[in-house]
């Protein structure tokens, strides 16, 4: 098996770093509680850490369980299928890939990018890459993954 894989160090750096930004907003609330400032900074301190918390909270959550994992597989595949370790799918039934980047959803929640496979039947497959595939990294897997549809998509009789 063949796999799609993140490197550790991307990981640890981006859990480490989104934790970095966690426990400034919780300064943020303690400045804002007990530390004798003006009611414009009291302000501005506990906006801040509401908006922080959960918008590097969720980057956190999601980066240490995959830089504490020993597997680093986004995707495994082979001459017959793909699979991101819960579904697996045929090359046959995929007829073509694209790449939906971040964006951030209601209440500043972080949409991970996202591999999408659209599959014959006009279903489609969604496979997240937690920001753990960089930017750089990103084009050559979606060029691999094209080359791998056309190579092992058709169907032999």
């Amino acid at each position: 098996m063949n796999t799609i894989s993140y490197r550790k160090s991307v990981a640890w750096g981006k859990a480490l770093g989104s934790l970095l930004f966690v426990l400034a907003c919780l300064f943020l609330l303690y400045a804002a509680f007990f530390m004798d400032t003006s009611m414009i900074r009291k302000f501005f301190c506990i906006t801040s850490a509401i908006i922080g918390i959960p918008f590097f909270g969720g980057y956190f959550v999601a980066c240490l369980p995959r830089a504490l994992s020993s597997s680093t597989a986004v995707l495994t595949y082979d001459d017959h299928s793909i699979s991101d370790g819960t579904r697996t799918v045929a090359w046959t039934e995929i007829s073509r890939v694209s790449y939906k980047g971040p964006s951030i959803r209601k209440w500043l929640v972080p949409q991970f990018p996202e591999l999408i496979f659209h599959l014959t039947n006009r279903d489609t497959w969604k496979v997240n890459t937690y920001y753990l595939i960089t930017d750089s990294e990103i084009q050559s897997v979606m060029k691999q993954l094209r080359g791998l549809i056309s190579r092992n998509g058709k169907d032999t009789k």
